[in-house]
């Protein structure tokens, strides 16, 4: 489960994506995981990409 809640694809040269996934990457590095899984969720669910998150 842990896999998919941190699992992220951002969509390249979309900005939301961009936003969240440099988001993702601090969270990683300071061991956040809220705020990564929140990251992560934003980039699954973001309405561009046709994907539910």
């Amino acid at each position: 489960m842990d896999d998919w809640l941190y699992e992220a694809h951002p969509v390249s040269g979309c900005t939301t994506c961009t936003t969240a996934k440099r988001k993702l990457d601090v969270a990683k590095k300071t061991g956040n995981a809220s705020a990564r899984f929140e990251a992560a969720r934003v980039i699954r669910a973001h309405a561009t990409h046709g994907a539910k998150g």
